[in-house]
């Protein structure tokens, strides 16, 4: 009796070992199956800050830039790069770029950097971009990438131009006192426009007046059937036919010095009476930025059929010679055919002085 239950139990105990084991190993798979699908779930970063702190930048020296990393998911998020790079111009040149290693980050966790470097070496063109830069973070990870931009200047200091419109408007005085007429009025109109300017970029009015014009062009640029869209502080997004473009307005662009420079003509014209001075002022103000917007569409339009490739010609040549005959038709009206008048009247009537 006793050797038969021996005999039954060895028989059965290779079968219960191998039951055991087998359900253990069916366990250890089904684990390393779940994890593997926590570690593999929708975690989905997201950059919720981009913050050039401190801007806009005035004077060389150092500068910071805030940008926070989060995982609005549901599951982990491995591993990832941030890459911040800084892009000026209508080409996009490369001004700086950094990256940084984000590590993981759990549901819920966030992470934040900060980038300090130089504005220094920036490179500026104020009749180009007006300081104006782009700062773009890209978070490659497993499931990504995130991306995000904004806009920020890097402006000199005007006190430059407001000291050299001091002397212009001293030599327009010396001038006017020992009635050297010409001398005054250039000398006095173009440090009107020094004046100008220096006071809209002191007072952040320019980026204002960008910002403006940036809303007309995205609303005009939809109403005429190209998509368009406001990206603050003063940029617009369009269409091209290989994606989008991003189209920051800078100084050149907004009319600023254009309108600076008539203001100052009408203002200081000996001709005119005030009431006349405002008056034609205002209508050159009013055409000159009409015309300026009608310049710019004309470029989104040429991007937007022919690409990215035609923004130079668009821009250096063809949006250029449809704002200059605006202003020259504009200058004959209100400046050069009453000067013709009143020296034809002065002929007539025996005055040449």
């Amino acid at each position: 009796m006793n050797l038969r239950i021996i005999l039954i139990v060895a028989l059965l105990l290779p079968g219960l070992l191998g039951m055991a084991f087998a359900e253990d190993n069916v366990s250890f798979n089904l684990s390393n199956d779940s994890s593997q699908e926590v570690e593999l779930s929708a975690g989905k970063g997201t950059i919720t800050e981009l913050t050039p702190v401190g801007a806009p930048y005035t004077t060389e020296g150092p500068i910071q830039f805030r940008v926070t990393t989060a995982n609005t998911g549901s599951g982990n998020i491995p591993w990832g790069t941030l890459t911040l790079e800084i892009r000026y111009g209508p080409t996009n040149q490369l001004v700086e770029s950094v990256v940084y290693d984000v590590g993981q980050l759990r549901r819920g966790e966030s992470r934040t950097f900060l980038w300090n470097t130089t504005n220094v070496d920036f490179p500026y063109d104020s009749f180009q971009t007006g300081g104006s830069y782009i700062i773009t973070a890209t978070w490659n990870y497993p499931s990504g990438p995130a991306t995000r931009s904004t806009q920020f200047y890097s402006v000199p200091s005007p006190w430059f131009i407001v000291a050299l419109a001091g002397i212009l408007m001293s030599v327009a005085a010396i001038a006017h006192k020992k009635r050297w007429w010409l001398t005054f009025y250039l000398a006095g109109a173009v440090s009107f426009m020094a004046f100008i300017v220096s006071f809209f970029i002191i007072t952040g009015l320019d980026t204002w007046i960008m910002g403006i014009e940036a809303q007309n062009i995205a609303a005009l640029a939809t109403a005429f059937g190209i998509p368009s869209e406001f990206l603050p502080p003063n940029a617009f997004i369009f269409p091209d036919p290989t994606g989008w473009s991003i189209f920051g307005i800078g100084m050149e662009c907004s009319a600023i010095i254009e309108i600076g420079v008539l203001s100052g003509l009408l203002i200081l014209y000996p001709g005119y009476s005030w009431k006349r001075k405002t008056k034609y002022a205002a209508i050159g103000i009013g055409i000159t930025y009409g015309a300026n917007l009608i310049r710019m569409m004309s470029i989104v339009y040429l991007v937007n059929i022919f690409g990215k490739p035609a923004l130079y010609v668009a821009h250096a040549f063809v949006g250029k010679i449809i704002f200059f005959i605006f202003i020259i038709v504009l200058y004959w009206y209100l400046l050069t055919r009453p000067t013709l008048s009143i020296v034809r009247n002065n002929i007539k009537g025996g005055k040449f002085e």
